[in-house]
């Protein structure tokens, strides 16, 4: 609850000291420095309430896909399928916390490290803040700015804990569900023959109910992430535009800032993408596996449930930012593609 109050704080603070800086003179770059700050935040709030008010969802999910991999990891097959697929997904994840932790220390650690170089060479202290908020007192005056400064560094790294967490959530739900299609596509593959007819059927009926329920696994998700994710990709395209200008312009310290801000953006949207792909890759890969068993050697009932798995797994499960945008690559392709449209704008606009 701190968190989020400190964070909301930030959001509002934010807003006003950018409309204080709209009523007076202000540089193009000054404008550019303190947009994506606002819409970093406002995603990271979204986040935080998206989490809580779903929480019950989530944890319903999870305990669904706990139950799942109690009854699918069986074989030994079945184990390397789990291992393939989520230690990748635990190594991204992995790499997202590492750059977003990256980007968080160099905004609220850098300017303490600057602010003892320019001592060093000058004697003199100029105090700094990471970035800029409205506050009722000034923060760089008497020993408020030794209150304040230990509040922008929980600022930061709340905000980036909230995104790390969120994130991380998607791709792991959807990297269990993109297991627990690969090793249906395995079942359907290797299944066996049986002279009890009923066993056979049986045997594939369990499979297509457990198709039926993957497919409950991806409704859930989507019902959970994605207003968030429309609103995500929204306001990501302008901050990548804007990271990416601030990186031709900025110099010094302040250029690893804004690079490593707009890497973690980059590396957000992508692993997004790209678990939402594999679901979708992973999904309509079940159809062909099921086309090649030996459907055409067994009982009517056996070939009528084969027709209804293959018939149901044809249509690729496709996630969806709200019902604007699909979660795959090409809508990653096509996000970059606005923000180096806005991006070009933005060059021509400062150049001029």
């Amino acid at each position: 609850m701190f968190a989020f109050l400190l964070l909301l704080y930030a959001e509002l603070g934010e807003i006003i000291y950018l409309a204080q800086m709209l009523q007076r003179e202000f540089s193009f770059l000054e404008l550019t420095f303190q947009a994506p700050g606002v819409g970093y935040c406002s995603i990271g709030l979204l986040k935080m309430v998206v989490l809580a008010v779903k929480r019950d969802s989530i944890a319903e999910l999870v305990q669904n896909l706990r139950d799942v991999w109690d009854q699918s990891i069986i074989t030994v097959e079945h184990k390397k399928i789990c291992e393939n697929v989520m230690k990748p997904a635990i190594f991204n994840t992995t790499l997202t916390a590492v750059v977003n932790f990256a980007m968080g220390i160099s905004f609220t650690v850098l300017p303490i490290a600057e602010m003892i170089y320019h001592y060093a060479l000058t004697g003199r202290w100029v105090r700094q803040l990471p970035f800029l908020i409205w506050w009722p007192f000034d923060p760089l005056s008497g020993n408020k700015y030794f209150l304040v400064y230990p509040l922008y560094i929980v600022i930061g790294f709340s905000a980036i804990i909230i995104h790390m967490a969120f994130d991380c959530l998607f791709c792991i739900l959807t990297a269990h569900i993109c297991m627990n299609f690969r090793i249906l596509e395995h079942d359907f593959e290797n299944l066996k023959s049986s002279s009890d007819i009923n066993e056979t059927s049986e045997s594939v009926r369990i499979l297509v109910e457990k198709h039926q329920r993957l497919d409950k696994f991806k409704e859930a998700v989507d019902g959970i992430f994605r207003f968030t994710l429309c609103y995500n990709f929204f306001v990501s395209s302008i901050i990548i535009c804007i990271q990416g200008f601030m990186v031709t312009a900025a110099s010094g310290y302040t250029l690893i800032k804004f690079a490593l801000f707009l890497a973690s953006f980059l590396v957000e949207l992508f692993l997004l993408c790209f678990y939402g792909q594999d679901v979708s890759e992973s999904s309509s890969k079940v159809a062909q596996a099921a086309y090649n068993c030996s459907w055409y050697n067994e009982s009517k009932k056996f070939r009528q449930l084969i027709l209804q798995i293959i018939m149901k797994a044809q249509q690729p499960l496709v996630l969806m930012a709200w019902k604007f945008w699909p979660v795959n690559i090409m809508t990653f392709s096509n996000i970059l593609s606005a923000s180096w449209s806005y991006f070009t704008l933005l060059r021509t606009v400062y150049y001029k």
